[in-house]
C-alpha cells in the first residue's frame, strides 16, 4: 500500500472534526499506510474553523463545495453527511463515478449498508443500465461511532459480514481507523439499529444524569466546580469497576450499609421508578433508530416486541 493513501471525510461535521483529530494524534503508521486527509465542507465558516483547528498539520486538506476532486484524489472515504442529505449526496452521478472500487465507510445513522448501495446502483442503473459487480459504484460499509470521540474513546459498531464478496483488507482499514478513536465492535446487521441508540443516544443519558446529581450536590452546598470533580471520577471509577468485571448488582451492594445513607438514596430511586423510566427512554431512542432505518428500506424493518411505539 502506498504510505501517501489519503483518507477522505465527506462532509465533516461535529463527528467528522473528532473522527479525523484522533487519527492525526495516532502513531502515523496505525491504520494501513493512510497518513495524508481531506476533509470536505460545504460553508464557509466551517472552512474557515477547521482551517484554524488543523493549522499546524501539514498533511489535511480542507476543501469546500468540491467533493468530486476530494473524492477521485482518496482510497478511503469515511461519508459523514446529515441522514437527510444522504439522497441529494449520492445521486450526483461524477460522486457516484469518483467512488468506483473505492472503501465507503458510513458514520451515518438511520442508513443502512442495503439502502446505501441501492442509492449508488440506482444510479448506475440510470446511466450504464443494470451493472454487474466489476462496476459496483463503491464497497459500502456500515459503522456507529459516537460522541466520545471526541476523548478517543468512542464504542464504534462496525457492521459484521457487509457482504460475501466485500475486501476483507478493507475492514482490516475500518478496524485501524476506528481504533484510533476508541473501542471497535463488530456487530451483526440485524442488531445495528439497537446499537444506534444504545451505543450513540447513552452519552446523553448519562449527561443528564450527571447534571442533575451536580445540580442536587451544589444544593446541598458543595460549589459546582467542586461537585462536577466529584461527580465525574465517581462516574470514572465506576465505569471501571464495571469494565474490570465487577457486575453492577454487585457495584450497588459495595456501597451499600444497613440504616447507611447510600441503601437510603438507593430506595429513593426505586420509588422513583428510575429503572424503568431510563429503560423506557432508552427503548425509545431504539423505537426512533429502527425507525429511521426505514427511510431507505423497502417494507422497512419488522415492528419489535418490546418497541415503545406500534409503527
Amino acid at each position: 500500500m502506498s504510505r501517501t493513501r489519503p483518507l477522505n471525510h465527506h462532509r465533516l461535521g461535529n463527528l467528522g472534526t473528532s473522527i479525523l483529530q484522533s487519527l492525526l494524534n495516532a502513531p502515523p503508521d496505525s491504520f494501513c499506510g493512510i497518513t495524508q486527509f481531506i476533509a470536505c465542507v460545504s460553508s464557509e465558516s466551517s472552512e474557515r474553523r477547521l482551517k484554524f483547528v488543523f493549522s499546524r498539520y501539514e498533511n489535511v486538506q480542507i476543501t469546500r463545495d468540491d467533493n468530486v476532486s476530494a473524492i477521485k484524489s482518496s482510497h478511503v472515504i469515511i461519508l459523514g453527511v446529515d441522514p437527510s442529505q444522504i439522497e441529494a449526496t449520492l445521486s450526483d452521478i461524477a460522486i457516484i463515478e469518483a467512488l468506483r472500487g473505492k472503501l465507503l465507510i458510513s458514520i451515518v445513522a438511520g442508513w443502512t449498508r442495503d439502502a446505501i448501495e441501492r442509492l449508488i446502483d440506482a444510479e448506475w442503473e440510470v446511466w450504464e443500465g443494470i451493472r454487474d459487480q466489476d462496476t459496483r459504484g463503491a464497497w459500502v460499509l456500515r459503522t456507529l461511532p459516537n460522541v466520545a470521540a471526541l476523548v478517543s474513546q468512542s464504542l464504534t459498531a462496525i457492521e459484521d459480514h457487509p457482504s460475501p464478496t466485500f475486501p476483507p483488507h478493507f475492514k482490516d482499514i475500518a478496524t485501524a481507523i476506528f481504533t484510533q478513536i476508541g473501542k471497535p465492535m463488530s456487530i451483526p446487521p440485524a442488531l445495528m439499529p439497537a446499537t444506534t441508540a444504545v451505543s450513540g443516544s447513552t452519552p446523553a443519558f448519562w449527561a443528564i444524569i450527571v447534571d442533575s446529581l451536580i445540580d442536587a450536590a451544589v444544593a446541598v452546598g458543595l460549589p459546582r466546580k467542586v461537585a462536577q470533580e466529584q461527580i465525574y471520577q465517581s462516574m470514572r471509577g465506576s465505569a471501571e469497576m464495571l469494565q474490570s468485571g465487577i457486575q453492577p448488582g454487585e457495584l450497588r451492594d459495595m456501597g451499600t450499609s444497613p440504616e447507611g445513607c447510600t441503601i437510603a438514596g438507593v430506595m429513593v430511586l426505586e420509588e422513583g421508578g428510575v429503572r424503568g423510566v431510563l429503560g423506557k427512554a432508552l427503548r425509545e431512542s431504539v423505537t426512533v433508530a429502527r425507525a429511521m432505518g426505514k427511510a431507505g428500506e423497502k417494507g422497512g424493518e419488522e415492528v419489535h416486541v418490546n418497541d415503545t411505539r406500534k409503527i
